[in-house]
């Protein structure tokens, strides 16, 4: 009996893994929910230059709240337990919110846009470097393509002009 529920649990812990995996392949490109209803804006640009900056992360701070909660926790026994539990929620509470937050750097963009706009965006990831033409959507996020560096020259070629009513 012992086999079968272990077989079973393998199994079930197999499913949950390849899923998650599988769903997170196919919205790789999907544009996130808040980008809902929103105006959209693209442009083509030079990237002038790319600058690493660092986000703001609040490991500190959640750090301090588990050492807090963590030494209230045990307030009803001795010093020694509150100090015990004190490090204990500080570290549980400061990991997990590591984990959380991730990579904090990311990267100012000095676009300079064909028609003569400098724009400065800050993004997570870096795709383009420095002299790249670039295709820049803003619609909720900001999104950094870098094309070819005929589309900059042309940027109109491939718009979609209707035909003329007669």
């Amino acid at each position: 009996m012992k086999t079968v529920l272990k077989k079973s649990l393998w199994s079930a812990a197999s499913a949950v893994i390849l899923l998650t995996g599988l769903s997170g392949c196919a919205n790789k490109d999907a544009l996130p929910e808040h980008a809902k209803n929103q105006f959209v804006t693209e442009f083509y640009a030079y990237v002038g230059y790319v600058k690493d900056v660092e986000f703001k992360s609040y490991v500190g701070e959640a750090t301090l709240g588990g050492a807090a909660i963590g030494a209230l926790e045990a307030a009803d026994g001795n010093s020694n337990d509150m100090f015990v539990a004190a490090l204990i929620g500080g570290a549980i509470a400061g990991i997990f919110t590591a984990a959380v937050e991730g990579n904090r750097t990311g990267y100012e963009y000095s676009l300079n846009a064909i028609d003569g706009d400098r724009v400065l965006a800050i993004v997570e990831h870096s795709d383009a470097v420095a002299g790249d033409c670039v295709l820049v959507r803003v619609a909720g996020d900001v999104f950094i393509t870098p094309v070819a560096h005929a589309e900059c020259e042309d940027p109109y070629l491939y718009d979609y002009v209707p035909e003329a009513s007669q």
